[in-house]
């Protein structure tokens, strides 16, 4: 259980906010200062009765009242936070015409940080209450007419003369570079980080957005994936020729989930031309995601009790194009070669149609290769207390088939027919039985498209299924389907580009 006491310390504010049980000192100074909206939070938090320390996401949310009632800012949501014996310090900024005067109550979420889970609530909520401040100003009595540039210190800028600025600039309005009738450069000796970038782009040159790194790009997403590394590169394939990875590479740690995407419906598919959305989604028991509205305007959401189930009934090409949105930055917009249709892979009707789509170099997340899939599935060095040619025949690490039983289970235990009343379950609900390198449910619960062209047609699957006994995740089975087809025992996961 976490609990939870809080302090709170800001610059001078108009209409700052404290919490009641908190102090704080405003040194007030003979020079004007700009007001701003952001303000540091600092607390002690508590799990289960003592001092936490770690990583947490905390989650800051203003309510009109101290129990019920709808949020009136925020939430605001500070991931990853340090937590070192209790203690951490947050930046909050609910933005301008937040504080009223009226009273206000602040309400705090908790999680360990990278979890899938929801936030523990805090109780009770902590009222804030306002505290007056002064500003004081030069005095501006003596000034006559316009300021002599004699006067202006070094320090500011001139309108009309070459300018060299050594900080941060920030203009909360439009900035305009040239007119219509006088164009002008706009030099920048640097890197530029731009949110949104609009425009035809008739004459910009030398931009290189593939040379961003799969982390860079990671960073943008709204909808995280948790990753493990496949390091070992280059080791020795497996006996049948499998395995054999001459990089290291990251792969998804758990199967991609219904609510991962569902964040690419609702990014991408308001019109949804290439059918990213099946209908047996809504329809059939095992699919955990509802579609309204009318093309052009879909909407979509998660089934209760469905978020964290792997997601099914999507086809090869449908796997594809979540990779092109994470490889994207998980963009908003229609399905096309910004979001969907390009990056990672190419997707053209020429390609698609003769089953030869591949991946692209330079791509930063994508379908995993068969070798990469059982790479992460079975590998595990000599030298780490791997087997005898370093591959197990399961993925749980062992070389007899893992038992079917609901989770948790055991260090062998996977969801295969039928002891889970034939259901997918959440993924990574068997924590115990994860592969060497500490990936889950390749051994169960779906299988897991790859990459791998089978008899011309044909892409490969691998690994168990709730649909089908232990056996099916042995390395030596063969399954595979044509890019088309979906099936309720029929997921994925990614893998994406390791750095240093």
């Amino acid at each position: 259980m976490f609990e939870a006491s809080f302090g709170m310390k800001t610059p001078v504010v108009l209409l700052l906010y404290l919490a009641m049980f908190a102090t704080a000192l405003v040194a007030m100074s003979s020079t004007a200062t700009a007001a701003g909206t952001a303000f540091t939070y600092q607390g002690r938090l508590q799990d289960a009765g003592a001092p936490a320390s770690g990583r947490y996401d905390l989650r800051f949310e203003l309510f009109s009242a101290e129990t019920g009632a709808i949020g009136s800012a925020g939430p605001v949501t500070n991931s990853a936070v340090a937590v070192s014996n209790g203690l951490f310090m947050v930046s909050l900024d609910f933005g301008t015409s937040v504080f009223s005067g009226a009273p206000a109550w602040l309400e705090i979420g908790v999680r360990p940080a990278e979890s899938l889970a929801n936030f523990t609530i805090l109780a009770p909520r902590q009222l804030l209450t306002p505290t007056p401040y002064a500003i004081y100003t030069l005095k501006a009595e003596s000034l006559n007419g316009p300021l002599p540039d004699s006067q202006l210190s070094t320090n500011v800028a001139r309108l009309n003369a070459n300018q060299t600025f050594t900080g941060a600039i920030t203009f909360s309005g439009d900035v305009a570079v040239g007119t219509s009738d006088s164009a002008a450069n706009l030099n920048v000796q640097g890197s530029v980080r731009a949110a949104w970038v609009s425009g035809d782009g008739t004459g910009l040159s030398n931009v290189v957005a593939s040379a961003l790194s799969a982390k860079a790009i990671e960073r943008l997403w709204r909808s995280p994936i948790r990753f493990v590394t496949v390091g070992d590169a280059g080791n020795d394939p497996d006996s049948n020729g499998k395995g054999a990875v001459a990089y290291n590479f990251r792969i998804g740690k758990y199967e991609i989930n219904n609510s991962q995407y569902a964040a690419l419906l609702n990014a991408v598919a308001a019109d949804d031309p290439h059918s990213l959305y099946s209908s047996n989604m809504t329809l059939n028991i095992y699919g955990g995601i509802t579609r309204s509205g009318s093309r052009g305007d879909f909407s979509y959401a998660v089934k209760s009790g469905m978020e964290h189930k792997p997601v099914v009934w999507v086809d090869f090409y449908d796997a594809l194009r979540f990779c092109n949105w994470l490889h994207n930055g998980q963009p908003t917009g229609a399905e096309d070669a910004s979001t969907t249709e390009d990056g990672a892979y190419t997707l053209v009707p020429e390609t698609m149609s003769a089953n030869i789509v591949a991946r692209n170099p330079g791509a930063r997340f994508w379908l995993p290769s068969d070798d990469e899939w059982y790479k992460a599935a079975y590998y595990q060095p000599i030298d780490a207390d791997g087997p005898v040619g370093g591959y197990w025949l399961y993925p749980t690490r062992t070389e007899d088939a893992p038992f079917s039983e609901p989770p948790p289970g055991g260090v062998n235990s996977a969801n295969a027919c039928c002891e889970t009343d034939r259901f997918p379950t959440d993924i990574g609900a068997y924590v115990h039985a994860a592969s060497y390198y500490g990936t889950f449910d390749q051994a169960g619960n779906v299988q897991e498209w790859t990459e791998e062209i089978l008899y011309l047609t044909n892409r490969r699957l691998r690994g168990g299924s709730w649909v089908y006994n232990e056996f099916y995740s042995k390395s030596t089975d063969l399954e595979f389907d044509t890019t088309d087809y979906d099936a309720a025992g029929i997921g994925f996961r990614v893998a994406g580009a390791s750095e240093p």
